[in-house]
């Protein structure tokens, strides 16, 4: 019997070895999650025992250590979850985030696995949505230019000097606001619009201190009268709302060229006036002119966001995570992948920084969790148990001899 108990505790030492050598051999491999060899014992009834055999090899899913690197294409998941992968043919699940675009804008792994997520109702309009409740798919980032929007809604903040002079003729009267007359104004500052093809046009502004707390305002473009006010301040130098509760100016814009009129509605709420020089503040309107693809981005909530050579981004969708009630039943695929089992439940879909999926990081990917030094121990004590399990068979050997020797 005793032959019976070494050649199992052979086998299952090997199978230990094994696991080991495959974990330091995939000690470098990025998304790699360790393997364990598990024993019971054999027992049937036999008051001695009948050895060992291998009960399992369990994978440990906890996570390796995170490395920044210069590609934004490098994804790591910092928690739960695994990317979601498609080749057309079956559904894998991988936690190594190295990345790249194909020819025809798809994301794929170094297999040509596709990475699969949540698309966009229109990835070219001015504000796509992200279905996130739809079906995954394979992310394809579009190569279309982002088309021209007009402006429609702008805002500006900035101080007017209190100290101000108020202008007037020779006669104490209120006088017009000429653009090319400097004396009939206090100060100037201009605002970029761009109409429905993308052209930019120059909204200059005039300001014209008139009674004390009141300002008279013109708007100009290309010599062309387009928007006016008066605006009264209180005496903590806050700006009053006109008779319709706004603080805005409405621009109304021939372009001449073609594209549409521009209308849109310029915020001044934010004006103030108090001592101190004419200060611009912020400057911020919604329109932009046509412009081509040089990038994408990967924000933490798993958003692919698209780079313009016009300063915008768009998200053009987002990587879906799957999550499983029993990461133990995955079943290895290679290519640091698994599938999906009966034992692992089925795939458990969301966005990153929900439920119990961790968030992505771009420019970062998650390294193998093998601690080689805690490897190589247990690769020793794995060799002596393989070298006491052949002297049992040495010494059994020995006996039986002995017997055979007897006369």
């Amino acid at each position: 019997m005793a032959f019976t108990q070494g050649v199992s505790g052979l086998n299952a030492a090997s199978s230990q070895l094994d696991t080991i050598g495959n974990n330091i051999a995939n000690s470098q491999t990025v998304g790699f999650k360790k393997s364990r060899t598990e024993f019971a014992d054999l027992y049937a009834g036999a008051k001695a025992g009948l050895g060992v055999q291998v009960s399992g090899i369990t994978q440990g899913f906890s996570q390796g250590a995170l490395e920044t690197t210069d590609r934004s294409l490098d994804l790591a998941i910092d928690g739960g979850g695994f990317f979601r992968l498609t080749d057309g043919q079956q559904t894998t699940y991988s936690r190594n985030g190295q990345f790249q675009m194909d020819a025809n804008g798809f994301l794929v792994n170094n297999t040509g696995s596709k990475l699969t997520g949540y698309p966009v109702d229109d990835a070219m309009s001015a504000n796509p949505v992200v279905l996130a409740g739809a079906q995954p798919v394979a992310l394809q980032v579009a190569q279309g230019d982002l088309e021209a929007s007009a402006t429609t809604s702008a805002a500006m903040t900035f101080n007017l000097d209190s100290s101000s002079k108020a202008i007037r003729d020779n006669n104490g009267q209120p006088v017009t606001i000429d653009p090319a007359s400097p004396k009939t104004y206090n100060w100037q500052t201009s605002l970029t619009m761009y109409d429905s093809q993308g052209n930019d046009h120059q909204l200059n502004l005039y300001f014209q201190k008139g009674a004390d707390n009141g300002w008279s305002i013109a708007g100009y473009s290309g010599g062309n009268y387009v928007t006016g006010g008066y605006v009264t301040f209180d005496t903590n130098g806050k700006i009053r709302p006109n008779g319709a509760g706004e603080a805005a100016l409405a621009v109304d814009l021939d372009p001449r060229n073609g594209a549409e009129r521009i209308n849109a509605s310029v915020d001044i709420s934010g004006v103030t006036q108090n001592s101190g020089s004419f200060v611009v503040k912020a400057a911020n309107q919604d329109g932009y002119a046509a412009g081509s693809l040089t990038g994408i981005s990967i924000a933490d909530n798993g958003d692919v966001l698209g780079n313009y050579s016009n300063n915008q981004s768009r998200a053009l969708g987002r990587v879906a995570l799957a999550s499983f009630t029993n990461e133990q039943g995955l079943r290895p695929d290679g290519n640091n992948g698994w599938l999906a089992t009966t034992g692992s439940g089925q795939e458990l879909l969301g966005s990153a920084g929900t439920g119990q999926l961790g968030s992505l990081l771009s420019g970062t990917l998650e390294n193998s969790n093998v601690d080689l030094a805690s490897e190589l121990v247990t690769m020793i004590v794995a060799q002596r148990n393989y070298q006491a399990n052949a002297q049992t068979i040495k010494t059994q050997d020995q006996i039986l001899q002995t017997m055979v020797s007897l006369r």
